[in-house]
């Protein structure tokens, strides 16, 4: 962990306890390595992983890998290699770190960015984006990067954070300065609308709903997360801070998912069986004679 100690110490010895109370929620995950999985966290890989059905030894990319969690996951299931590509060179070193320390060798962090990524063109059998895209300011240039990427035939999977009603205006705001990014009032159908291309199919398309989390709870997960080896080394006020900034993004995160949800999508261009269903069909529910 020799590199990503001293990458997260370079980092936070630049910063005063005052800078730490401005940080957005990127770089607090790069500081601190919270683990930033997907929504539904290993249940919602491994579900895509199942619907997509990579095969293998052919590759597979994470756009948005962040401190490796996804990644590394993938990489634990496949026979296949697996790379994350990720701005935050803070967040690489901890992933690579984590995947040297776990045994998982079939994967590989990469710097840059999802709008115009360092990889030939259709290169991957399955490229994941999970939320990452909400993030980039041109929602259609880092789509259009991800099918330039993906491989024929190859499966892009998307797990979108859609607004299921409204918000109230002042929340917006205030979650839009959290992920220092703009953060506009979608629905599912944008998602839809935006993956879409001519000649794509939405192969899988999976609902979810949001589960309201206890402050004891949230409390909880701020002292996990900000207990790890590496913070033991930094000054108490500073991991003081950072553990109050954390517990602000969760609490607010929290409040503004209630008016969300999140689906498993995956699109796949150039699909042999496009054509639509006439009688639909849902899950039986269990009866009793």
């Amino acid at each position: 962990m020799v590199t990503a100690t001293i990458a997260a110490a370079e980092a936070l010895d630049g910063l005063s306890v005052a800078d730490i109370a401005k940080l957005d929620f990127s770089r607090v995950v790069g500081l601190t390595n919270e683990p930033n999985m997907p929504s539904g966290g290993g249940e919602t890989v491994r579900r895509v992983l199942q619907l997509a059905h990579p095969r293998p030894g052919r590759p597979v990319l994470e756009v948005g890998s962040n401190t490796g969690y996804t990644s590394i996951e993938m990489a634990s299931w496949l026979d296949a290699p697996v790379t994350g590509l990720d701005y935050n060179p803070v967040s690489n070193a901890f992933a690579t770190h984590k995947a040297q320390r776990t045994g998982i060798d079939n994967v590989t962090f990469v710097l840059g960015d999802g709008q115009g990524m360092p990889f030939e063109d259709n290169t991957f059998d399955l490229v994941f984006c999970s939320n990452v895209t909400s993030f980039m300011a041109d929602h259609a240039k880092a789509i259009d990067e991800y099918y330039r990427v993906l491989a024929p035939l190859g499966v892009l999977a998307a797990v979108p954070i859609y607004y299921r009603s409204a918000p109230p205006e002042p929340l917006r705001s205030a979650v839009e300065e959290a992920i220092a990014a703009p953060l506009k009032v979608t629905d599912k159908d944008y998602w839809v609308d935006m993956f879409s291309r001519e000649g794509v199919s939405l192969v899988e398309d999976e609902p979810y709903e949001y589960v309201r989390q206890s402050g004891e709870r949230i409390a909880e997960y701020v002292e996990t997360v900000t207990r790890q080896p590496h913070l033991e080394l930094q000054p108490a006020e500073k991991v003081a801070a950072l553990r109050e900034r954390l517990a602000h993004f969760y609490e607010l995160f929290d409040e503004n998912l209630s008016y969300c949800g999140y689906s498993i999508m995956l699109f796949r261009p150039g699909h042999p069986n496009p054509e639509p269903v006439l009688h639909a069909t849902r899950p039986a529910r269990t009866t009793s004679l």
